[in-house]
């Protein structure tokens, strides 16, 4: 069967309309049309019945990947991988078809003058008619995208239904680093592919600018709002996070497999030029040399080996891949002959250079993959410096792989994807409409107020790790509902979610520590994610965070050590982007305003910052504002408000001294070296005044940023079982909103609500047989951590 590039090029799946727009502009987005792609001499129904004899393996979530089978038949056929395991997400993925190969001698007959032309003369004739060889950049004309395509089983999905993926190569400026994996990425993605022409000199810039307006072309004239990913693998890494930050909401995740983007921290600004300068027969050897550095040999050959097989057969089948490798190395120095090489370097030093002071500025979520092995570049030591510097990254370290991992055997992309919750299918967005457009993912827009997109379950349960998990098994988490006929019920089963927009309103526990476990209870058993209105503190940057922080008796060592101001600014940063992630925009009437139209559920705490910091004799404490203003803004989109409340959080400390007192107390102590624990630092309270008032207009009398420097001196307690209660759903409608007794009127009634069930949920506690932190730990710890101790029947 022939198999070629997709005909529509760069511009793909248009309707009918579209097309006779974007036609026009069909040569200009691809340039030359790319040699055809020949992927195997083999019908569909002999890649079925080929791979339903496949071995199957277990995807246990922690590897990297099934064992693939790849097999290359002789001069002139592709490897095509194939693998199949159960999916954690039960989305059972066909097998990509192995390329029946004709027999062939168990000793590998070496053909010697071809063997040595593949090795310092012209491979193409090898690879032509091959996967490989129609993903080689060995033509001029510019930088174009190309689809491949491989052979799919009958049923398969079809490719304007699945997620988009962008594949931006490394210095090579083909798909030679990550070809092995395109049988399995078209059967999860609708996969392009950007060749960088050797001949091409665009600056770093100049070459973001030119394929960020091919993709924002494509998307702008094709169908649905389908996710869209970037896949880049070492310089393709730094062109990814550029392409992101350019393109914004038009792109939902990254992926990156040993990005680049720690080249100017390694010896290669100085060694590789000199490699241009060596003399030509001795370059034409130079991907050999360097071979053991770039890649696995042994590995990247086992691709060819059915580890089913007797040994024997297993030892030929390594021998044959092997010799393969001659004519895949031999084709790195067609497309990156001396000139090209010099100047791939120089690309790689400005997008370094460029890509460094914005990778704050990167909102999308993003993979990070590194090879532990990778003896070309410190990628181990970058993924974790990217997983720091990204305000979304998370970073996999793959034991015992190389550079060109993508290329080695047992490695599968979509496994992996699947195995972290990267892999999406749709986007489901905060305010529960479908997305139609592929500029309103809101994946780079966390912290403002348009829709953005929910994580999906492993990300809900990656992201808890760390400060919500700890919160969670010391606090057991409780949680009551009301039904609209008054019902208490356990869990969030009786909160209206589907009646859009909702307004969640409650009391701020001590230090907000509550907040966090219920926004990921949300996510997890409604699949829902409330919008909560944050103080500007939150966004402010990380030394303003890490000020407020101290100045509440957050940190009472008074440390001012170097490394203890840098971790907690990373600390900071962290916490804000986990904030923001979650939904959390500034707390302002505009912003509250937008939600509430968007159809979001939106989280209120009236109190704010100056409820959440209690002081002396505030435990359970409402600290509201007098005017009734977020009642009339939720009656104007005839929004259904849940006042809700909680305890726990209020009695995790014991306060000793007011700020009052503390102030008494340090006028009659003598001056003193150094700085008491519940002293204010100049450089703190500096940076507090900096920050945005929370409150404006009518509620602007109430204190609120002060709230930072007076909790008082407190000790911390043992922690507490939390309790939370939603009370009835209260609706609304925007005739009330023009009645403004009547708001004043509803806003006593949401305030005592909320006093009633902090009341309820007091005396119900006493019926908790676990609500004591020591018991409770030894029940949920019987259990393995699998199941919550129980608590009182509402």
């Amino acid at each position: 069967m022939h198999s070629g590039l997709i005909q529509r090029g760069s511009v793909p799946h248009l309707t009918a309309k579209s097309r006779q727009h974007v036609g026009g502009v069909h040569h200009q987005l691809t340039g030359r049309v790319t040699s055809a792609l020949n992927v195997a001499q083999i019908n569909e129904t002999e890649v079925q019945d080929s791979t339903s004899s496949l071995h199957q393996t277990t995807n246990t979530g922690a590897s990297e990947a099934a064992q693939p089978q790849q097999q290359r038949s002789g001069h002139g056929s592709s490897s095509v991988s194939s693998s199949s395991s159960d999916r954690p997400q039960q989305r059972q993925w066909p097998a990509a078809g192995a390329v029946l190969r004709e027999p062939r001698p168990f000793i590998p007959q070496i053909d010697v003058f071809k063997f040595v032309g593949d090795l310092l003369g012209d491979p193409q004739e090898t690879l032509k008619d091959t996967l490989l060889g129609s993903a080689l950049a060995t033509d001029d004309g510019p930088a174009r995208l190309f689809s491949p395509v491989v052979p799919k089983p009958p049923g398969a999905t079809p490719a304007e239904e699945l997620p988009l993926m962008y594949y931006m190569p490394g210095i090579d400026g083909s798909g030679l680093a990550a070809y092995r994996q395109f049988p399995r990425l078209t059967r999860a993605f609708d996969l392009r592919c950007l060749i960088i022409p050797r001949t091409d000199r665009s600056s770093f810039e100049e070459l973001v600018d030119t394929v960020a307006a091919m993709i924002k072309t494509e998307l702008e004239w094709s169908d649905g709002g389908r996710p869209v990913y970037l896949l880049g693998e070492s310089f393709g890494g730094i062109l990814c996070l550029a392409l992101a930050q350019k393109l914004g909401d038009y792109v939902d995740r990254v992926v990156l497999v040993n990005p680049a983007s720690s080249f100017t921290n390694t010896p290669w600004p100085a060694l590789g030029p000199l490699l241009t300068q060596l003399p030509a027969d001795v370059y034409k050897l130079l991907p050999f040399a360097l071979a053991p550095i770039m890649s696995n040999p042994i590995s990247m050959a086992l691709n060819d080996v059915d580890s089913r097989a007797p040994l024997p057969q297993q030892a030929s089948d390594l021998l044959y891949g092997l010799i393969d490798l001659a004519p895949q190395l031999g084709a790195l120095r067609l497309v990156l002959p001396p000139e090209t090489l010099a100047w791939r370097l120089t690309l790689l030093q400005q997008g370094s250079a460029w890509l460094t002071p914005r990778l704050k500025d990167i909102q999308q979520r993003v993979l990070v993959l590194a090879g532990d092995q990778d003896l070309l570049i410190p990628s181990r030591e970058e993924a974790a410096r990217l997983g720091k510097a990204l305000p979304r990254a998370r970073s996999r370290i793959l034991p015992n792989r190389s550079h060109a991992l993508l290329q080695e055997a047992g490695v599968d992309l979509v496994q992996l994807l699947e195995a972290e919750g990267f892999y999406i299918t749709e986007r489901r967005m905060s305010n529960g409409r479908p997305s139609t457009k592929a500029s309103d993912g809101g994946a780079a827009s966390f912290g403002k107020t348009v829709p953005i997109q929910l994580p999906t379950s492993r990300e809900l349960q990656l992201d808890s790790e760390g400060l919500v998990s700890t919160i969670k098994r010391l606090t057991s988490p409780v949680y009551y509902s009301t039904t609209a006929d008054g019902q208490i019920v356990r869990g969030l089963s009786g909160v209206p979610v589907h009646q859009r927009p909702v307004l969640l309103v409650g009391n701020h526990q001590f230090f907000a520590g509550d907040m966090y476990p219920m926004i990921n209870q949300f996510v997890d058993e409604l699949g829902v994610l409330p919008r909560g209105l944050a103080h500007p503190v939150v966004f402010a940057g990380p030394e303003a965070l890490t000020a407020a922080g101290r100045s509440s008796g957050m940190r009472e060592d008074g440390s001012s050590s170097s490394k203890d101001e840098k971790d907690e600014g990373a600390g900071a940063a962290q916490f804000s982007s986990l904030l923001s992630t979650y939904g959390a925009v500034p707390v302002n009437g505009k912003n509250m305003h937008k939600l509430l139209a968007n159809g979001e559920i939106v989280l209120l705490y009236p109190g704010g910052a100056r409820e959440a910091f209690k002081r002396k004799g505030e435990t359970y404490k409402i600290v509201w504002p007098g005017k009734a203003e977020f009642v009339r803004m939720a009656a104007k989109f005839g929004a259904t408000i849940v006042p809700f409340a909680a305890i726990g959080c209020d009695e995790a400390v014991t306060h000793h001294l007011s700020a009052e007192e503390l102030e008494q107390l340090q006028k009659l102590l003598p001056p003193l070296p150094f700085r008491l624990p519940w002293q204010q630092r100049e450089e703190d309270a500096e940076r507090l005044r900096r920050i945005p008032a929370a409150r404006v207009g009518v509620n602007a009398t109430m204190e609120d940023l002060e709230a930072f420097g007076k909790p008082g001196f407190f000790t911390p307690n043992l922690p507490q079982r939390t309790y939370f209660i939603f009370r009835k759903p209260i609706p609304t409608s925007p005739e009330l909103a023009a009645d403004r007794a009547a708001c004043q009127a509803l806003y006593a009634d949401i305030k005592q609500e909320v006093e009633d069930g902090l009341g309820y949920l007091l005396r119900s506690r006493e019926a908790d047989p676990y609500k004591e932190l020591l018991p409770r730990l030894i029940y949920e710890a019987s259990w393995g951590g699998k199941r919550q101790a129980p608590s009182f029947e509402p």
